[in-house]
């Protein structure tokens, strides 16, 4: 027996405890600076608002455009007794092409943005233990100061 008398070391006991998760909570630090990124990435999304309305527009005028196409099919059948009315098609052809392009354009644009919805979806679900863990540790944590509260009466 040591002639040394050990005494209890409450914060080296509770640290000892805690010592097992100390690099998880490194790595939930990490979490917080990717937040400033998520920020401005939900700034972003802002684009979708105009593109929305533009949507509405485009197919209002698709509505419009109906009649068009509908020529544009008829033409077909007329066009070996009317050659003259090859010109017409081949623009009607043309307008159809560049609005089809530049419809795949923006919807191909948009193919990130669908991608990263699907990614936050998945992330959502992986986070998703993340709030009742902090109820959780913060109903333990209160549970700890009622008691040494009710210790120091």
């Amino acid at each position: 027996m040591s002639n040394q008398q050990t005494s209890f070391q409450p914060s080296l006991a509770v640290s000892t405890v805690f010592e097992q998760v100390k690099p998880l909570q490194e790595q939930l630090a990490q979490i917080a600076h990717i937040l400033e990124p998520m920020h401005q990435l939900s700034q972003l999304a802002n684009v979708f608002g105009p593109l929305r309305e533009f949507e509405v527009q485009i197919t209002e005028l698709a509505k419009v455009l109906e009649p068009m196409r509908n020529l544009q099919d008829r033409l077909q059948q007329v066009l070996q007794q009317f050659t003259s009315l090859r010109a017409l098609d081949l623009e009607l052809d043309q307008f159809s092409v560049a609005f089809r392009e530049s419809l795949s354009q923006l919807a191909a644009a948009l193919e990130p943005a669908a991608t990263l919805q699907d990614l936050l979806a998945q992330l959502t679900a992986v986070f998703e233990p993340a709030k009742t863990l902090r109820q959780e540790f913060s109903a333990l944590a209160r549970s700890f100061e009622r008691n040494s509260q009710g210790l120091s009466q």
